[in-house]
Formats: structure tokens, C-alpha cells, sequence
């Protein structure tokens, strides 16, 4: 059974703490029906707080993404990326920023590998077209830094296991046929480095 003005002293409490507005206690009451017990009544009303508190983070979030994409788009204007065009000032690309596309799609992957030492002598050998110049001198430094040592212009040695992330990223950049791996258990008069 209710005591008397218990209804009314929560009610009070809950003004009292600032924690919500007259209007959301009412709904709770109105929301748990006639007759509802305080514990119902205290139900409906943290149901209606953290609703709103979903709301106001969902609205904040918002925000900041939204900011977050007005910083981005700006900065791009001011690298000459984009501009605005027509009335409704729609947002298009720059030549520049058609160069940019040509430079990314062209951009190669970086040279840190995973390294592991084997038994054995790995002989990478390879041909890769002057038109492929950059792909070239990438692999280059990428065969350097995994520890080979350069037999010749276009042929390395060294104990290092060839990771297969280099592999996959010289089939990526189709340059892959023109690149020989070799695994040599007799080094003949090859010494080793």
C-alpha cells in the first residue's frame, strides 16, 4: 500500500535533483497508468531519462561528425581538390583533384615486411620493365631492407624468408612475372654476405 504523499515526495525528489523537467515525471505517471505503484512509476521515468540521454548522445555524436566532415571537405578545398559550382554550390572535383585519383591509384605499398631468417640461400632475380620504374626501384628497396645483399643490378641473395605479403603486393601492382625466387642448398661459388 502507498503511504500517504509518497507519490508527492518522489515527485519532489526528483524535481529537486534538476535531473528532468515536470513534463517527464507526468508522462511517467501518466505512462504507468492509474493506481501504479512507485516502483512503476519510477520505472517509466528512468525508461524516459535514459531515452532521452540515448537522444542527446546520438545528437552530440551527430555533431561532431558532421563537423568532423566540414573540416575534412575544407581542407580539400584548400589543397584545390574540390571546389563549389553552380547556384547550388554542389561540390565537384578539380583537376587537381583528378591528378590526385591518377596519384593514389598509383601509389605503391610500403616496404616493411615482415622478416624471418631460413636455412638456406634465396636467390631473387628480376626483370621488370623500364615503363615499371618506380614499381622497380620500390622493390629495390624492398629486397634491401629485408636483409639482401645485391649480387648485380637485378639479382639478390640473402637468408631472409620472402614474406607473402610481398608476394601478394607484387601480383597487386602486376609485376609479379617478372620476378624470379629461387632457394639454393649448394651456394657453389656464391659467398655468403
Amino acid at each position: 500500500m502507498v503511504m500517504k504523499g509518497e507519490i508527492l515526495l518522489k515527485a519532489l525528489e526528483i524535481l529537486e535533483k534538476g535531473l528532468q523537467t515536470q513534463a517527464d515525471f507526468f508522462e511517467a505517471v501518466l505512462t504507468s497508468g492509474y493506481g501504479a505503484s512507485m516502483g512503476k512509476i519510477d520505472y517509466e521515468y528512468q525508461k524516459i531519462k535514459k531515452n532521452q540521454e540515448r537522444s542527446a548522445f546520438s545528437q552530440e555524436e551527430l555533431k561532431k561528425r558532421k563537423r568532423r566532415v566540414q573540416i575534412y571537405i575544407s581542407k580539400m578545398k584548400q589543397d584545390g581538390l574540390i571546389r563549389e559550382a553552380g547556384k547550388n554550390k554542389k561540390i565537384k572535383l578539380a583537376p587537381k583533384g583528378f591528378e590526385k585519383i591518377e596519384e593514389l591509384k598509383n601509389k605503391l605499398p610500403g616496404s616493411r615486411y615482415k622478416t624471418e631468417d631460413q636455412d638456406g640461400l634465396i636467390i631473387i632475380s628480376f626483370d621488370i620493365p623500364e615503363k615499371f620504374r618506380r614499381k622497380r626501384d620500390w622493390f629495390r628497396e624492398v629486397v634491401k631492407k629485408l636483409g639482401f645483399n645485391i649480387i648485380h643490378q637485378s639479382v639478390w641473395a640473402g637468408e631472409a624468408v620472402v614474406p607473402r605479403e610481398l608476394i601478394e603486393d607484387l601480383e597487386d601492382l602486376k609485376i609479379l612475372e617478372y620476378v624470379e625466387i629461387f632457394k639454393i642448398n649448394k651456394e657453389g661459388t656464391l659467398k655468403k654476405q
